[in-house]
């Protein structure tokens, strides 16, 4: 399996001025304890891939492309927005700019730089089998704007860029993460040619708020996946059977084999990942290798292309995760 990585597109969200428990070094970790293992990383691969503006506009909307895209003060407003910087009040709220080295409004770049990290990803996957990205998996960023922690959908993107550019018909996404891929749901619940599975905490966040609108419309986080799988507090112990029944569900929804799977690999359901939303699914490290190598060993079956995205994870454990995987791939 072919590994991507590259330390510019870190997010280093204290360098902001961003004070969310989100480890700054959890890829370097990953990489590092790579190279000990004398596991080969790739580092050099944003050169090869051009992201296009309008690779986006396949996803976001117009509006939201705007402000990205438009004057400092929007970028600005819309980083503030997806990592919920203000409170209702209007004071900062986990963010103390005198402690920023740098401008917020730069985050973008480095969320253009992992969403091409994620198109390598499923270029190599097409190509080889299978790949692996040290980044990306932003699966809250919706159509209108991001939210979560995620600018912009780089799962969606990239699939629709592979679609448009490598002869990709249908995809999938297996999201792992422990939070509901609701960005994703959303921007793909009208798409034939993308399916998807998220298993997830059944309660908390982004499903803590009112289901419906004012007018009386669903919510877009609240729009399911092809596959939803949510996992009460306290049934973790019907995590692996439930992803099992969900993997053979997603498998009959149509019946050509996909071109590709993108593997939203979060690492947060994992007992002592440190985000307070993550606590209502607590899965022990040997769980959490069970639940990556089977997901591995359904695509590896079935011949299935896929491309790994690393998504949440906080705190200076959750690394351990993703490296007993990526050492027992190396190794079989």
């Amino acid at each position: 399996m072919k590994i991507f990585y590259n330390a510019l597109s870190n997010l280093h969200l204290t360098k902001y001025g961003i004070e969310i428990p989100l480890s700054d070094d959890r890829d370097g970790k990953i990489f590092e304890f790579l190279e000990n293992e004398g596991i080969p990383v790739i580092q050099n691969f944003s050169e090869s891939i051009e992201l296009k503006k309008e690779d986006l506009a396949r996803v976001h909307n117009e509006e939201f492309l705007s402000a990205l895209y438009g004057s400092k003060e929007s970028l600005l407003k819309a980083i503030m927005d997806t990592f919920e910087l203000v409170d209702e009040k209007g004071n900062y709220h986990r963010y103390n700019p005198q402690k920023a080295q740098a401008p917020l409004e730069e985050m973008f770049q480095s969320f253009l730089l992992k969403t091409k990290g994620t198109m390598a990803t499923v270029q190599e996957a097409l190509n080889s089998g299978e790949a692996f990205f040290l980044g990306g998996g932003y699966h809250h960023a919706m159509s209108f704007g991001g939210r979560g922690f995620c600018l912009i959908n780089d799962i969606v993107i990239a699939a629709r860029w592979a679609q448009k550019n490598l002869n990709t018909k249908l995809v999938w996404v297996i999201d792992v993460d422990a939070h509901k891929g609701d960005g994703t749901a959303e921007l793909t619940h009208n798409d034939p040619t993308i399916k998807t599975l998220s298993i997830h905490m059944k309660d908390g966040w982004p499903l803590d708020s009112e289901k419906l609108d004012k007018e009386g419309k669903l919510n877009p986080w609240f729009i399911e996946s092809d596959v939803e799988i949510g996992i009460p507090q306290g049934e973790e112990g019907e995590y692996l059977k439930k992803l099992g029944e969900g993997l053979s569900k997603l498998s009959s929804l149509s019946q050509e084999k996909p071109d590709l799977a993108i593997i939203v690999q979060g690492s947060d359901p994992y007992e002592k990942d440190q985000l307070p939303s993550s606590s209502l699914l607590k899965l022990t490290k040997e769980e959490m290798l069970e639940r990556d190598m089977l997901v591995y060993n359904f695509l590896k079956e079935r011949d299935i292309p896929q491309a790994y995205v690393i998504s949440g994870g906080y705190g200076e454990f959750v690394y351990e995760i993703y490296c007993q995987f990526l050492k027992k791939v190396h190794n079989l």
